[in-house]
């Protein structure tokens, strides 16, 4: 197999970029939509199909415009990769194609009470089996993209924060993962995955938005034409610990009014068991690790009709507007998208406070009215963006290889 480096390199990137997000494309328009030359697109799509990852799907005629222009498409099952989304209380895993679509997927409880030993093992095993079922050959899968919380340290695949318990601090996930599985893994934000996984499946298409993300707690990610910001070490964006005006909640990481400890689920649960009456309406049962179904019922009974659910996800609706206008205002952005579960039944309701939010005090509205969609794959679109970060990470000239694992520090099991 051809593995080019360099220029070449990126070059192949960009087409097989464009060729996952258009389906099918001519070589004369990948020229033009890339900005390289016709040589150059030449010379990169003749080893991509040598190396039968991309393949010719007939003839686009041009009337009155010479010869038909032979049309590309990414032969989808040259390669597969795996995200996988997990949180306190909530897991998603989904086995990607080659060209982007979904083979495959599945929800399952998340981290708990359990420590990092148990749930990689568990996350594992359920891998394993999803890919089975998929009949999906290992030997075709490029990797694993392990979606969480931050702050983390990508290049050591570890988090960089004792959430949700003392052992997680540090702890090797990628590199015990990767050894359980036999299979390269990449760490990446929850936030920034499902903004990767929204750019290449969202509608409408666009290549420059921010989005907030709404789990268990409240991330926050932008895409600066078509590549995720980053900042200096992977954890920029973290939008859930910017102090808000008015907020005085304590929150994990230390401060008080931020973001995530005015308008996370936790919050709006606690509010609803601060009152027996509403607590034994909406069933919610207060379990550590049920807030995001104790939410969905709070959520559900608004759908329904009740005044005070309405009046609890308002006021956290409320606190996530003014999260998102200082995501507008310091990223200079016209578009914002919700994603995560938590937005899978109340996406509406945020989404309209929050176009209301930006309608008011958005710096650029004038210029360009703020947009504000929910996500078609609220609650997958993590784990999407994880697989997907992999399809466009790894190296495809070659078979991958697993990375050493970071060695375990004290203190983790």
């Amino acid at each position: 197999m051809h593995r080019p480096g360099g220029a070449r390199a990126g070059a192949a990137r960009r087409v097989l970029d464009l060729l996952r997000a258009e389906g099918v494309i001519s070589r004369v328009e990948l020229a033009e939509r890339t900005g390289l030359t016709a040589a150059t697109i030449t010379n990169t799509v003749r080893p991509l199909v040598a190396d039968g990852l991309v393949g010719e799907v007939g003839r686009d005629p041009q009337p009155g415009r010479g010869q038909p222009r032979r049309l590309l498409r990414l032969v989808a099952g040259a390669w597969h990769a795996v995200g996988i989304q997990v949180d306190r209380t909530s897991a998603t895993i989904v086995v990607l194609d080659f060209a982007g679509a979904r083979v495959a997927t599945a929800n399952l409880p998340g981290t708990g009470g359990r420590g990092p030993d148990a749930t990689v093992a568990a996350l594992a095993d359920h891998v394993d089996s999803l890919l089975d079922r998929a009949g999906v050959a290992r030997s075709r899968v490029l990797g694993v993209g392990l979606v969480t919380h931050g702050p983390q340290d990508l290049e050591r695949g570890v988090l960089l924060t004792a959430q949700p318990g003392p052992e997680w601090l540090e702890y090797p996930l990628t590199g015990t993962l990767a050894e359980r599985l036999g299979l390269p893994v990449l760490l990446e934000n929850d936030a920034n995955a499902a903004a990767l996984g929204e750019m290449w499946a969202g509608a409408p298409r666009t290549d420059t938005f921010g989005l907030i993300y709404m789990a268990s707690g409240i991330g926050g990610g932008v895409i600066v034409d078509g590549e995720v910001y980053r900042g200096r070490a992977s954890n920029a964006v973290e939008i859930g610990h910017v102090a808000l005006a008015g907020g005085s909640r304590p929150c994990v990481c230390g401060g008080a009014g931020c973001a995530q400890a005015e308008a996370a689920p936790h919050t709006v649960v606690a509010r609803a068991l601060g009152d027996r009456v509403l607590a034994e309406r909406f069933a919610v049962t207060g379990a550590r690790d049920g807030t995001l179904a104790d939410f969905d019922r709070i959520a559900r009974a608004w759908r329904a009709g009740d005044a005070d659910a309405a009046a609890m996800l308002e006021r956290s609706a409320h606190w996530i507007g003014q999260a998102a206008v200082t995501l507008v205002n310091l990223f200079d952005l016209d578009t914002v998208v919700l994603a995560g579960p938590a937005f899978a039944v109340a996406g509406t309701l945020y989404r309209d406070h929050v176009a209301a939010a930006l309608e008011r005090r958005a710096l650029g509205r004038a210029l360009s009215g703020p947009r504000v969609h929910v996500s078609s794959n609220a609650g997958s679109a993590a784990a999407h963006g994880g697989a997907l970060h992999v399809l466009r990470t790894m190296p495809v000239g070659a078979p991958p290889r697993l990375p050493a694992a970071e060695p375990a520090r004290g203190g983790a099991p």
